[in-house]
């Protein structure tokens, strides 16, 4: 499934949870530091993490750059670009682009504290 803004892919949760990662370091990752987090978070074996690795490579997320007989890993998209992607299409497949819809909801669950409605209200009057 492609997004249209940018032509993003949406990434599979097992892809996301190193490209987290990813994110996080900061800088380029090698695979020891990936398999290592990520057998230890979710239990995968490093031929897990590097089916993975490869994917994202294939897709155009990640960069790898070999440094001996390593492989190190940095982001090609960063992770405010992706998940202002994921917002748009979570936006529209359910609140149909109504961002009332989403907060409106938000509210009726009770997933927003005061504190949180404060905080977006300061947010709406500085960009008004």
């Amino acid at each position: 499934m492609k997004w249209r803004n940018k032509g993003v892919e949406r990434l599979p949760d097992s892809e996301l949870a190193v490209m987290r990662l990813i994110w996080e370091a900061g800088k380029a990752v090698g695979t020891g530091y990936l398999a290592d987090v990520l057998g230890e978070q979710k239990g995968w074996t490093r031929s897990t993490v590097q089916v993975l690795l490869a994917r994202l490579e294939e897709k155009k997320f990640v960069l790898c750059q070999k440094k001996g007989r390593f492989k190190y890993y940095t982001p090609l998209i960063k992770e405010e670009d992706y998940r202002k992607s994921e917002t748009k299409t979570f936006l529209e497949q359910f609140y149909n682009n109504s961002c009332k819809g989403l907060i409106t909801a938000l509210v009726q669950e009770e997933e927003m504290t005061e504190e949180d409605i404060q905080e977006i209200l300061k947010i709406l009057k500085k960009e008004s």
